[in-house]
């Protein structure tokens, strides 16, 4: 169970990386966003040639890796919407059983399903070299090489999942939902805090008694 927690771990900080490209993405994408906008309002007034099929397709192609590629990432996290009537309530173990059993009856089986489509749907579109309709649109195969991309790594992802399920099933693993994590680091920012204020007051001690000895020998 160590060897496979290791591996889980790895597969986090990899989601991790991929959260992080992610949000350069989306910076991106509102970059493009802000450009197509500007440039429909230029190529109004002004008569220039700002805005084109081509932006406004990558604008949505951004979005599309956003989508695509952020799953695990927020699957690390435990972000996905769920329906919690009951799950919050439960106890850790039991919440890792409903995720053990959820992620190797459901997702997993899920991911292979949309990779058996995903795969052959981009093959066919790569091999015609596929492109947008649209005047100077865009190649549609590597949007759609982004599907089984993304649902690979949202595959391995929930392989961590499996893992750190089974771990706190077994005693091997302290299992935490991501609000009690948050919980904790706030918890641990209030006592930084407190600890730094303690500090500033024992400090600010000895200085005021030696200010205060000062001025007793002055007065002498």
């Amino acid at each position: 169970m160590p060897a496979l927690l290791g591996l889980a771990r790895a597969i986090d900080r990899f989601s991790s990386w991929l959260g992080i490209l992610i949000g350069g993405v989306t910076l991106l994408m509102i970059g493009v966003g802000l450009f197509n906008v500007f440039g429909r309002f230029a190529d109004r007034y002004l008569g220039t040639a700002f805005s084109s099929n081509s932006l406004l397709e990558l604008q949505w192609y951004l979005f599309s890796v956003i989508f695509l590629l952020g799953g695990a990432y927020v699957l690390s996290l435990d972000e996905h919407v769920r329906v919690d009537v009951l799950y919050g309530r439960l106890a850790p173990k039991r919440r890792a059983l409903i995720n053990l059993l959820g992620t190797l009856l459901f997702l997993l089986p899920f991911c292979v399903i949309v990779l058996w489509v995903a795969i052959p749907w981009f093959q066919l579109s790569y091999g015609i070299q596929e492109t947008s309709s649209d005047p100077g649109g865009l190649l549609r195969w590597p949007i759609k090489l982004l599907l089984p991309i993304g649902f690979v790594f949202l595959f391995i992802q929930g392989i961590s999942e499996a893992i750190k399920a089974a771990g706190a099933l077994t005693g091997h693993y302290e299992y935490r939902t991501q609000d009690e994590l948050d919980e904790v680091a706030a918890l641990a920012a209030d006592v930084q805090l407190d600890r730094a204020g303690l500090d500033g007051l024992l400090v600010g001690i000895p200085d005021e008694a030696e200010e205060q000895m000062k001025n007793n020998q002055r007065k002498k």
